[in-house]
């Protein structure tokens, strides 16, 4: 009798025993799921703000334009149909607006070459077959035009387009394309001509480099 009284007292502990642990099973799952969901949630949120901001619609009246900033400057072209519009303002006022008519903007930079806390900023634009670089620099709450230099003697040999501009260092660099010119050990490729600019506006033509096409 005694031995068939432990004997279910044993059984109904081990009952109790898998009872409670299958309930803290049961609870662990609930805890998991109710984790995952809210970090799911939370992640559709984030992506779905990522999504309305990138498939908001595109303005389809409002006027292309190129910017550029250098400290409180902003330089902006604005294209309009039979034109472009060259603007710089400081500090939200503007400084300078230039109509320029039958051309295209190519690039527009900003920069401070010289150092002389007075930016410069470069406008390339195409009339044609021509480009032609439009140079600026701030002085006493103006802006004054530059002469950029063409292109000639050696630099002019072969050249065939393409023009572009960039900032490198201390330099404007202004490079295109070169087909048969006789003094170069390249039969085509890129010329890249770099120019300083001093603060008395003058340039000077520091070096020129003739580099292969790079094949994408």
């Amino acid at each position: 009798m005694v031995k068939m009284i432990r004997f279910a007292l044993f059984l109904l502990l081990v009952s109790l025993l898998v009872g409670l642990i299958f309930y803290v099973q049961q609870e662990e799952d609930i805890e998991k799921q109710s984790n995952i969901g809210l970090e799911e949630l939370d992640l559709v949120q984030r992506y779905q703000d990522s999504l309305n901001r990138l498939q908001k619609p595109v303005e389809h009246d409002k006027i292309p334009e190129y910017t550029t900033k250098i400290e409180d400057f902003e330089a902006k072209v604005e294209v309009l149909t039979a034109k472009i519009v060259f603007s710089v303002s400081k500090s939200n006022h503007t400084i300078y607006r230039r109509e320029f008519l039958d051309v295209r903007c190519k690039q527009i930079l900003s920069s401070d070459l010289n150092s002389d806390m007075q930016p410069e900023f470069w406008l390339l634009v195409s009339q044609g077959k021509n480009r032609l670089i439009y140079a600026f620099e701030y002085q006493k709450g103006n802006l004054k035009a530059v002469h950029f230099p063409v292109l000639k003697g050696r630099q002019n040999f072969g050249y065939a387009g393409n023009d572009s501009l960039h900032v490198d260092k201390s330099y404007i660099v202004r490079s295109f394309d070169f087909r048969n010119d006789p003094y170069s050990d390249l039969s085509e490729g890129i010329r890249a001509c770099y120019y300083s600019f001093g603060t008395d506006r003058s340039f000077i033509l520091n070096k020129t480099l003739d580099l292969e096409h790079i094949q994408q």
